[in-house]
């Protein structure tokens, strides 16, 4: 029972799980565009995976043992950092077998990425990055997550642009419940949704944009994957209306990270 609790753990601590809802949500998009994108959805995957611990890491020096998992990532170092090595040596492999076009329209979501984990930012001799400008941290993670889903493996077509739309909505509505949980740490550093609109209008907001992303998928694929995407935004509705402060471990990094498989799943199995 300890071993499957610690295998959990890892699994969610070590950022398998959110690489997974990457990979999860680009196969949903090959699905919905009728594409085979499984080379995407690993190199992806991989990418997310070296991106998160590498935030981590620039985390980890600049707040010391402060940072919330710095004992994990202490106790399980020689794996991650094997994990990590593989997970680079995948991206570099596959990035070969991309055109060159799809490989340059990851550029800018990639320096978004950078902007947001670099402290470039210098205000009364204190340097920021870009998520401590009030409410730009969910719109910036929401522009990475949506853009690499989208334009890393589609072209800029009218549809694709209202597919990313959809995306960001979504990823947005994603986020919050984030942003719920970690209210008493960001109160001093930074001003998210919820600090500045208040729980009850960050739900209600939350319910607005997934209405108008039901709406833009029902515009783009007309009732292909309609109804397995209107479920998926009912849970995450739910999700977000049982969302607090003080939520449970697994909340947030578990199930609402997790709504991507699920939709992954309705789509592969119900379609």
């Amino acid at each position: 029972m300890k071993f499957l609790k610690n295998l959990f753990q890892f699994y969610i601590y070590s950022n398998v799980h959110v690489s997974l809802s990457v990979a999860c949500f680009v196969l949903v998009t090959g699905h919905l565009f009728d594409y085979l994108l499984y080379n995407e959805a690993l190199f992806l995957s991989c990418a997310t995976f070296f991106a998160y611990h590498f935030i981590r890491y620039l985390n980890k020096e600049k707040y010391g043992k402060k940072h919330l998992l710095d004992t994990f990532s202490n106790q399980y170092k020689g794996v991650i950092f094997g994990m990590v090595v593989m997970a680079t040596i995948v991206c570099v492999v596959e990035v070969f077998s991309f055109k060159i076009a799809q490989v340059l329209r990851l550029l800018p979501f990639g320096i978004l990425t950078l902007m947001y984990a670099f402290s470039f930012l210098k205000l009364n001799g204190i340097r920021y990055s870009i998520r401590y400008i009030p409410g730009l941290k969910i719109v910036v993670i929401a522009l990475v997550w949506a853009g690499v889903i989208v334009f890393f493996p589609l072209e800029f077509r009218t549809d694709t642009l209202l597919y990313f739309l959809e995306m960001m909505l979504f990823v947005i509505v994603l986020t919050l419940p984030f942003d719920i949980r970690d209210m008493v740490f960001d109160i001093q550093k930074i001003k998210t949704f919820p600090l500045m609109m208040g729980l009850p209008k960050v739900r209600v907001l939350g319910g607005f944009f997934l209405l108008i992303s039901i709406a833009i998928h029902y515009q783009i694929f007309n009732t292909v994957g309609l109804w397995q995407y209107v479920v998926t935004s009912s849970c995450l509705m739910v999700l977000l209306l049982l969302s607090s402060e003080h939520q449970s471990r697994y909340f947030a990094s578990f199930w609402v990270e997790g709504i991507p498989i699920l939709y992954y799943l309705l789509i592969s199995f119900f379609s």
